[in-house]
């Protein structure tokens, strides 16, 4: 069965569809070791390669990387139950085992992620967080700390998460792209072993580039194509974690997994650390919304004697199958059977990599396509749109805080004001009088019915400007200030139109 790999409590994840059996053949001289093939007359001599290996100096490899990386990746644990209690929301007040307490009365998800940025900045799958109203990370060294999504992209199956730290170890990513044979080590927390601490590591080679996983796509509507595939055992709960090369730099992040199966060992998936990748994670970190364009086809691989016909000098292109209705490609009259070569002058190798440059072409400027149809070349005109997700992307914007009863995130920027808590419990119209929007705060998006400070007058609409003293305009401001100032020191300051301030005490 196919999953992607992050694991919910007992269950092994949501999976995918389909099995994959594979069958190998040996052929041996009956010592253990290949035959040697002498080449035919007039053919190049065979590749050989040396016949030197060092077991104990690459055990040592092995060794360093893990010793040296492990500090940077994390065991992420989430529930999409809200747990209010102010000693989960700091770091001091936590420890594996008390999270793990907490963790067994609700449900769960655990995973993998690890460290881009020395203040606190975590890359890890959507999968693993889409649904949290509350995530916890885990150190190697079995440090914990609350984290907040500061950015997702269901449709990559990316997120970047936020935790309260400073000056913490980073990975690397790898300069040059993943090679078929080459060492890949895992680390993470399969299963959620690692919760307590000290990540997993496991050795494999690349056993292969380009993948796709076209069911678990069309299923959860993400683009699992041009996969690593790899024999580093992977497995639920390895989500989001990093795939390295022998010298411990970043060519993958774990993603996905056929678990093992009487016709297989198991085989896991990573998306390739390429420039698309870090571009994407880029945007999550800084808090943008990643856009991807529509057209509105669906695309297979030409055959052999349609790329002849079209004059093509390989099997190359993409091959329209499908045509939706009222879609950018069908006002641009597209028709099933055309065979696109080019887009935006760059050449279509095949039908995923023609995907992923329609996703990624943008949706402000026409885009031109060559296309073969019936016997000639002719060149189209495409105005993209933007892609309708179906899953919700977190961004600066619609960053979330549970905190305290109250749920919390930046102040709307088409907000023009609002009827505040002054006017709570009155009637009159004078006393409904219209909050001028603050220039900076954080905004009451809900208040839980039972939340102390709803008899203090926090209402929804109520905008926070300051706690403990200090001005809180980002959601990670103030989950900084949570994580390092006591709850009985924690006075809220508020935006003119409601009490000037409101002490937060720890619930009893």
């Amino acid at each position: 069965m196919l999953f992607s790999c992050s694991n919910a409590g007992p269950a092994v994840g949501r999976a995918g569809s389909g099995a994959i059996g594979a069958q190998q053949a040996d052929s041996t001289d009956g010592s253990g070791a290949a035959p040697i093939l002498s080449p035919s007359p007039g053919q190049p001599p065979a590749v050989r390669v040396s016949d030197t290996f060092d077991a104990q100096e690459l055990e040592q490899q092995f060794e360093q990387v893990a010793r040296r990386v492990s500090p940077a990746v994390v065991a992420i644990s989430a529930t999409d139950s809200r747990l209010d209690a102010d000693d989960t929301q700091r770091s001091d007040d936590l420890n594996a085992e008390k999270l793990s307490n907490v963790l067994d009365t609700v449900d769960r998800t655990v995973g993998t992620g690890f460290v881009i940025d020395p203040e606190g900045y975590i890359v890890t799958n959507e999968h693993v967080v889409g649904k949290a109203e509350q995530v916890w990370v885990t150190m190697d060294d079995r440090k914990v700390y609350p984290a907040l999504v500061v950015g997702s992209d269901p449709r990559s199956d990316l997120a970047v998460l936020k935790i309260p730290a400073h000056n913490l170890p980073t990975v690397k990513f790898a300069a040059a792209d993943a090679c078929r044979g080459q060492w890949a080590v895992a680390i993470g927390n399969p299963y959620g072993l690692a919760g307590g601490g000290e990540m997993s590591v496991s050795i494999g080679i690349v056993s292969a580039t380009g993948r796709s996983l076209p069911k678990l796509s069309g299923k959860e509507d993400r683009l699992y194509s041009d996969l690593i595939q790899t024999t580093a055992q992977i497995n639920p709960g390895n989500s989001g974690g990093p795939l390295f090369d022998i010298h411990g730099d970043v060519i993958g992040v774990n993603t996905a997994v056929i678990l093992p199966q009487k016709q297989t060992n198991g085989i896991g998936f990573a998306m390739p650390a390429d420039r698309r990748l870090k571009g994407i994670v880029q945007d999550l970190k800084d808090g943008r919304e990643v856009i991807y364009a529509y057209l509105g086809v669906k695309v297979g691989m030409p055959t052999f004697r349609e790329c002849k016909e079209a004059g093509l000098s390989a099997e190359t292109g993409a091959r329209v199958d499908v045509v939706e209705a009222g879609s950018p490609a069908d006002e641009a009259k597209l028709k099933v059977g055309d065979i696109v070569i080019k887009l935006s002058d760059d050449a279509v190798r095949d039908a995923d990599q023609f995907v992923r440059a329609v996703g990624g072409a943008g949706v402000s400027t026409p885009v031109k396509v060559v296309l073969y149809r019936n016997g000639s070349t002719r060149t189209v005109t495409l105005s993209l749109r933007r892609r309708e997700l179906t899953a919700t992307a977190v961004t600066r914007e619609s960053q979330r805080l549970h905190w305290h009863g109250l749920l919390l995130g930046p102040v709307p920027a088409h907000w023009s004001g609002s009827a505040n808590s002054a006017a709570a419990g009155a009637n009159t119209t004078a006393a409904a009088s219209v909050q001028k929007k603050p220039a900076t705060g954080l905004m009451v998006i809900a208040v839980d019915p039972n939340c102390p400070l709803a008899k203090e007058g926090i209402v929804q609409g109520s905008v926070i400007t300051t706690v403990a003293g200090k001005p809180v305009a980002e959601v990670t401001t103030l989950q900084q200030i949570i994580n390092d100032v006591p709850a009985d020191k924690c006075v809220l300051g508020l935006a003119e139109g409601t009490k000037a301030v409101v002490s937060v005490q720890e619930a009893p």
